[in-house]
């Protein structure tokens, strides 16, 4: 910047030395100069030699519902199927959850989501019991559990903690049911339980 004020110092110097037997066109060329190098001077003077900028982004911890086009209510996240037996069976058979006719939904969650699932009571529930009815006042009892890691009991409206990743899973849930022998009617004993996940 100095060096730049010194040369246009100096046109204007000799411009001042001109005398008027000398040509006044070469005033005005020393003078059309010396404007010339004010622009380049200032825009020198302010680009910055090592520009930057903040790039930034972020994730919000979340769960989907992977094979379902509700993401709400109505979702199907399988059945439980106990099988057929002999009236006078007695004793507990136990299954997984898997994939019914409205097929099996999977949740898929962001990397350290805290998700935890309830399981009411069911439709025929006595207090913390859940039972499968036949429909005619007959009913065999049955309890859920949460099978991942340790197995946790899933007692009715009481919500168990569930490790979920960007790995789609499908519910590990496992149902135990009673069988009473003698005292069950033949038929087909259901019940239906609302599943609530919240993170």
């Amino acid at each position: 910047m100095k060096k730049i004020m010194q040369a246009i110092a100096g046109v204007r110097l000799r411009a001042k030395r001109l005398t008027t037997a000398q040509t006044p066109l070469k005033l005005v060329r020393a003078s059309r100069l010396a404007l010339l190098l004010l622009p380049a001077a200032a825009l020198a003077a302010t680009i910055p030699t090592s520009p930057t900028f903040t790039v930034s982004a972020s994730v919000v911890r979340g769960c989907v519902v992977s094979g379902s086009t509700s993401q709400v209510s109505g979702i199907a996240f399988g059945s439980i199927n106990f099988g057929s037996h002999p009236a006078l069976q007695t004793g507990s058979m136990q299954t997984m959850a898997g994939s019914s006719m409205g097929g099996q939904a999977k949740l898929v969650c962001t990397p350290g989501t805290a998700v935890q699932i309830s399981i009411d009571g069911g439709q025929h529930g006595q207090g913390v019991q859940r039972r499968m009815s036949n429909g005619a006042g007959k009913y065999v009892p049955y309890q859920l559990d949460l099978v991942q890691g340790v197995t946790a009991p899933l007692v009715p409206n009481v919500p168990v903690g569930l490790v979920i990743d960007a790995t789609p899973l499908a519910l590990p849930v496992r149902g135990t049911a009673t069988l009473p022998g003698s005292t069950a009617a033949a038929g087909i004993y259901a019940d239906t339980v609302q599943v609530t996940l919240s993170w």
